[in-house]
């Protein structure tokens, strides 16, 4: 099943699916050796905003929340639910 990258929890390994169409992004990524088919771990998310740290090998990096929004992977080893956003208080 595949499911955005910003939609994984922390500590969760997946297998990446797409790349996002942003094109400065996709061309670094590819440069660091991120491709459609590499496995990585979501290590956390920062607050707020939800930068996300990735792990990719012995390499880490950041990506911000909504350029994850973009990426569609497969999870591996889920390590539970899938993130759900917190309930609305004005609702």
């Amino acid at each position: 099943m595949s499911v955005s990258l910003s939609d994984v929890a922390d500590g969760s390994r997946v297998r990446l699916e797409t790349l996002p169409q942003h094109p400065a992004l996709r061309s670094r990524l590819v440069a660091m050796g991120i491709r459609p088919g590499v496995e990585l771990e979501l290590r956390r998310r920062g607050q707020p905003g939800g930068i996300l740290h990735l792990a990719h090998g012995v390499m880490e990096f950041m990506l911000r929340r909504e350029h994850a929004s973009q990426i569609q992977v497969t999870l591996l080893d889920p390590k539970g639910p899938l993130i759900v956003s917190p309930p609305n208080p004005a609702a």
